[in-house]
This record gives structure tokens, sequence and C-alpha cells, in this order.
């Protein structure tokens, strides 16, 4: 039994009660930004550029959890890599096919919200600590025990810029302040004093949420568009899946954002940044659902290869394959679906039963698939192959093409009926139906089971020459695997065969950009942004399906930064 002191539920309903403030005094609307000379010449610029677009109206704005990795990449890039972020995190809630649009609808549990004040209080204490607080702290107090308003000032305002994402107000300046003085006077300790000020910084909410504060539209006075603070880290969080850094938070203060130049100028210097990488590992992690990861477990008498570690390889290996196709060589968004290339350790050797080179022994080296190889694109990887955590001893087409269609078509597939019978199915040793395909007749029979499994399990049985954790095969119980199908009207045989007419097909990258978008705007996307998909599509497609220039074009485009208006917001 835990038993909790008095102090600590005063400090439990304190922080209860600053959090209620908070996040109500979030939600009140921005003040207008001060008119810049060439705000009208501005104007026209934008507008003309605009025109180019289609017309939207966007989405409400943004209230979105710093998810774990998040978190802790934030945490590192305004303070250092070597900072501990303790505590455990409250698990994300994936919405509309992505983590990012669930992290909107994710509520903080009181567990979690001590959580965040155990770790404010500790990472703050890490911060400021004796081996480390000359290079934090950039000024010298006037003494180290007592309060030095100016020093402190200075300290948190620069921290405090970076962890809210926008300056901190006159008003939070002054709360903070007051707390590291008084802080500071019952410790007879200046850095002790910064360190509870900094703590509260990070248990804010302002930190822990993305909160898009929003202001009228210049160019069109019915029309709201984030603020330029709320456009750097939607920018930011997109390419990076980080906070925005100092020199994007400048242009952001200086109105540079407002220019389309100079928006570009920024965009392109965070795709060409080497944290680009780790944004398009974030964004395939989540529309992957790599997420399900965390967990996922094989019977090991049926697959003794299988280990935790191989599943972590697994992921690495997809993870390396998509970032050198799509970042490294700017290659076809499409071709990570036919590709021979990819990268291979010793675990994944010995699934895929391939030598592996002396590289591969010890760490990662790029491998190449022989032609006659039944391995091919990132759908023929153990990542997507194994990656099922409802059957742990056998692999399931079902799964699989409900993964395919939704993951990487934008399909949704209903839920199943309830109370279906899935013995048939399961009993991998049915001696009259001794393959997937011969057990799932008994759903294509059933009228209440047909319309789902009629999507689903045509396109996952092309997948059952590959076992549970990605291995090849040929037959299941002793009888041979039928893997033979039509996508689209067009026949074929194999995953491979079916990679190429995914190849093929628009849907592929039409579902990508839908995706990206959704994953920047962290929403659905509203009737009014469809159009807007369509002609981003378009241009997917006229740039040659390379994905930087997708998120170039995502984030310097006017409906990225276009809110709705709340009576239009609802209705969507």
């Amino acid at each position: 039994m835990v038993h909790e002191s008095c102090g600590s539920k005063r400090r439990l309903r304190r922080t209860r009660l600053i959090w209620s403030s908070a996040i109500g005094s979030l939600f009140l609307a921005s003040a207008l930004i001060a008119t810049a000379p060439n705000q009208t010449a501005q104007a026209a610029a934008e507008a003309a550029r605009a025109a180019t677009e289609p017309v939207t109206t966007g989405g409400a704005p943004g209230f979105r959890r710093l998810n774990e990795a998040q978190y802790k990449r934030a945490i590192a890039q305004i303070f250092g890599a070597d900072i501990n972020v303790p505590g455990r995190f409250e698990p994300p809630l994936r919405e509309a096919g992505l983590l990012a649009v669930g992290d909107a609808k994710v509520a903080v549990s009181p567990f979690g919200l001590e959580q965040y004040e155990l770790r404010a209080r500790e990472i703050a204490a890490q911060v400021l600590g004796e081996g480390r607080r000359q290079a934090m702290v950039p000024c010298t107090p006037q003494s180290a025990r007592a309060f030095d308003q100016a020093c402190a000032s200075a300290f948190l305002a620069k921290y405090g810029r970076l962890l809210y994402r926008r300056p901190l107000s006159d008003r939070e300046m002054a709360s903070v302040l007051g707390v590291s003085g008084a802080a500071t006077e019952k410790s007879h300790d200046f850095y002790k004093g910064l360190e509870i000020g900094l703590s509260r910084l990070l248990a804010s909410p302002k930190f822990i949420f993305r909160v898009e504060q929003s202001e009228p539209d210049p160019t069109n006075p019915t029309a709201q568009r984030l603020d330029s603070y709320a456009l750097a880290t939607r920018i930011s969080f997109l390419l990076w899946d980080a906070p925005p850094d100092a020199e994007l938070l400048d242009a952001a203060g200086s109105g540079d954002l407002r220019d389309s130049k100079r928006l570009a100028h920024q965009v392109d210097r965070l795709i060409a940044s080497p944290r680009f990488e780790q944004g398009v590992r974030s964004f395939f992690s989540d529309m992957l659902g790599y997420d399900q990861f965390s967990g996922l477990s094989k019977d090991q008498a049926i697959y003794p290869k299988f280990t935790p570690e191989l599943a972590k390889d697994a992921q690495e290996q997809a993870l390396r394959t998509i970032v050198e196709l799509l970042v490294t060589n700017k290659g076809d968004y499409r071709d990570l679906f036919t590709t021979k290339k990819t990268f291979i350790n010793r675990n994944l050797g010995a699934v895929y039963r391939v030598p592996v080179g002396e590289a591969g022994m010890s760490g990662w080296a790029p491998y190449t698939f022989a032609p006659n190889d039944p391995r091919a694109g990132i759908l023929t990887l153990a990542a997507f192959l194994m990656l099922d955590p409802t059957h742990e001893g056998r692999s399931s087409p079902t799964i699989r093409g409900k993964s395919l269609r939704e993951l990487l078509l934008c399909q949704k597939v209903p839920v199943p009926p309830p109370n279906v019978d899935f013995k048939l199915v399961q009993d991998i040793h049915d001696p009259e139906h001794k393959t997937a395909r011969d057990r799932l007749t008994v759903h294509q029979e059933n009228p209440a089971c047909a319309g789902c499994h009629s999507i689903t399990d045509p396109i996952g049985l092309s997948m059952e020459n590959y076992d549970a954790i990605g291995a090849f095969r040929t037959q299941e119980n002793g009888a041979p695997i039928d893997v033979s199908g039509t996508f689209d009207g067009k026949p074929y045989k194999g995953l491979i065969g079916l990679s190429q007419l995914l190849h093929a097909s628009p849907d592929v990258p039409n579902c990508l950009v839908k995706r990206v978008y959704e994953y920047g705007v962290g929403r659905q996307a509203t009737a009014s942004e469809e159009s807007w998909i369509e002609y981003a599509g378009g241009q997917f497609a006229a740039e040659r399906y390379q994905l930087p220039a997708l998120m170039r074009r995502i984030a310097t485009s006017r409906a990225f930064q276009l809110v709705a208006p709340p009576q239009i917001a609802s209705a969507n």
C-alpha cells in the first residue's frame, strides 16, 4: 500500500490547479502582432503565391501532448543528450491511423501528472547541478547566496523560450521569477532558486502540450492563421519531430516565416539538417504502426529464432531502407515496394537464409537481394510480416491484408461483427484445411464476414509464403501454398507480384500525401482540405514522388498555416 504525505497531497492539488488554470488560459486568443512596414508587400506576395493552391478553410488549432520520444528529444536538444529523463510515460493513443492524431485526444491521469512533476524536478536538478551550471547559466550572479533578478531573468528567458517554443509573456516571466526568488530566499542558494524556477517551466502544460495560437490572416480578414511561433513549431515537428531550434524561433520572432522566400529558406535548412532523418523515421514509425513492436512476442516453440532483439532489428532494417532510398538518395517513394536494396545484420540473415558479410556480423551492412530471391520491397521484410501482436503462433492473412489496406492505401476496414467463430481459422493442424486459404473459406462463405474478408484476405493470402516472423516457405502442413490473387482487377502471383502492382497504383502515393499532411497538422483532414491534398498529390507526382519535396510543399503551403474559425472547425 502506498502512503502519500500531506505535503505531497498539497503539491498534487496545487499542481492540478496550476494545470487547470494554465490550460484554460492557453485557449485565449493571442494578441495581434505589430504591423511591419512591409506588411502590405508581404501580404501581396502571399496572396499571389496562394492563388496557385486550392482554397481551404483549415481546421481547428492543435492541442497535442508531446509523446515520450518527443519529450526526450526536446530535453536532449535544449539541455544536452546526457540528461537522464526518468519516470514512466502514459501510453499513446492511435486515432485515424496515426499516433500524431491521437496525441490530441489523450488525457493526463493523476499518476501521469505526478510523473511530470517528479520528472521536472529531477531534470532541473541535473541541469543546475554543480558540474553543469557554469555551462548552462549565461551569467554569473552577484552572490551565490542571494537572488539576482537580472541573471535569473536571462536564464529563464533563454530556456523558457526553448521549452515553451515561444518567448515567455511578461506575466509568465514575473510568475517564474517570483517562484525562483522565493526559493532562493528560503534556501539561501541562487542556483537552487533557478532549479525550482526551471522545474516550474518543465512541469507546465505549455511545455508538455503543443498549443497552437492563431491570429487574423491579413490577406483575408475573415480567416485565421497560426501565429508565427505556432507555425515554427508545426514545421519543426513535421520535419524533425522535435521543437524548433533557436534559429527557427528567431525567424518566427522577426516575421521571416510570413515571407514566402524566407519561409522556404528555413524549411530547406531543416530538410538539409541531419535531424531530418529522425523526422522521417518518426513519421514512418507512426504511419507503419511500429509502436506495436513494444511487447511483440511469438511462440518460441514454433519460432525459436524470434527474440526481442530480432524484432528491434526488423524495425531498424525497414527504417534504414526507407531513409536510404527516400532521404539519402531522394528516390521515388513507390520504389519502396520493389527495391532489392536494403541493410542486413546477423539476426536477419538467419531469418532470410542469406549470407552475411563481416560488417553485417558485427553491425549493419548494405545488402542487395539476388534477382531470384523472393524478397523485394518493404512488404517482404520482416518488420511488416511479423508485426501482428494478436497472433503468436501463426501468420494472419486477415491482419496483414488489413494492415496493407489501412496503413498504405488509406482504406478503412470495418471492425468484425461480434461473436465471430474463429476456431477453424485458428486451427493450424486441421487435416482437412491445411493452408490458411482453406481455413479462411468459411469466413468468405458467411455473409456477415464476407464483406470485410473479401477486402483483406485476398491481399493477405498473397503473403502466405512468409511465416509469422518473415521466413520464406512454400508449403503449410505439407500442402502447397497458393499465393495468386487480383488487385484492382489485375492478376498477380505472390507478394512480389502484388508489390509491383502497388508500385503502379495511384492510391499508394496519394495515401502518403494524406498521411504526411494529417501527421503534420495533428488531425484528420477537413472536407475543405481534400482538394488541397488532391492538388498536393499531383505535385508529388510531378516532383517524381520525392518525399523531401512533398514535405517541403506541405511545410511552405498556405493550407498548413490556416486555422478554421470556431464555427467552421466545429462543423468539420
